[in-house]
């Protein structure tokens, strides 16, 4: 089941694992490993039952509660969400992930900059190569009015990334956005990198139109705000 996780096959995970189940019912291991399948499968209650399961017969482990929380973040218990968290980092402190997820609990649900940052920087500190975490710091201190600051952050994400060729976009859109004040023409570049790397997120689009906007250049900016458009119809909405 391990093998099947490292590469993300979650479907045969979660048979695997409802067959270790069945065959073990008193083996926390199983319900682990099932509730952690129903997690990456966007069944978050399945993987709620699974996990307790878990819980329940005895395991305690730092990625146990960290996957529970993740579940109930996606069902909006936040409160259980917040507490699993915490469980997950006293078990182990040098566990990066856990305050990764409250960085963007205080972000996303309680628009509290401030507390995020402070949250994201912790988790960059215990993993000081995670691009996620280096994203979401330098995007805080941007909204904190910290532009130079979040240039480096930005910047260390998207070297992590140009390594590894892995294909997000998100931090190419974070300069692309510091950057059309300074050197439209930089920007430019950034927010076509974040469409070649992740072209079905509706936001680069919208990014690069807003480059060309300011570039003068109105057919383009037209061309990549419809499909911005297309890909989510609330996409102007929501970014006024």
């Amino acid at each position: 089941i391990p093998e099947l996780a490292r590469h993300k096959r979650w479907k045969e995970v979660a048979e695997s694992a409802q067959k270790m189940t069945l065959k073990s019912p008193s083996d926390p291991e199983g319900f682990f490993w099932l509730g952690t399948a129903r997690l990456e499968l966007h069944d978050s209650i399945g993987a709620v039952q699974a996990l307790r399961s878990a819980q329940l017969l005895g395991m305690n482990r730092s990625i146990l509660h960290e996957n529970l929380g993740r579940a109930y973040y996606d069902l909006n218990q936040f409160i259980l969400f917040q507490g699993q968290m915490e469980e997950a980092s006293r078990l182990d402190p040098l566990n990066f992930r856990p305050n990764y997820f409250l960085g963007l609990y205080h972000l996303a649900i309680r628009s509290d900059v401030a507390t995020a940052l402070d949250f994201f920087s912790k988790a960059t500190k215990l993993e000081p190569n995670d691009w996620r975490s280096l994203y979401q710091e330098g995007r805080c201190l941007e909204l904190s009015g910290k532009a130079s600051e979040s240039r480096g952050y930005y910047t260390r994400a998207i070297r992590i990334l140009e390594k590894g060729n892995e294909p997000f976009g998100w931090p190419f859109q974070g300069m692309a956005h510091l950057m059309i004040n300074q050197d439209t023409q930089q920007a430019l570049d950034f927010a076509k990198k974040a469409v070649e790397r992740e072209p079905h997120e509706y936001s680069n689009h919208l990014t690069l139109a807003q480059v060309y906007e300011r570039l003068g250049n109105i057919p383009e900016a037209i061309r990549e705000a419809e499909i911005a458009e297309n890909q989510n119809p609330n996409a102007n909405r929501s970014e006024e």
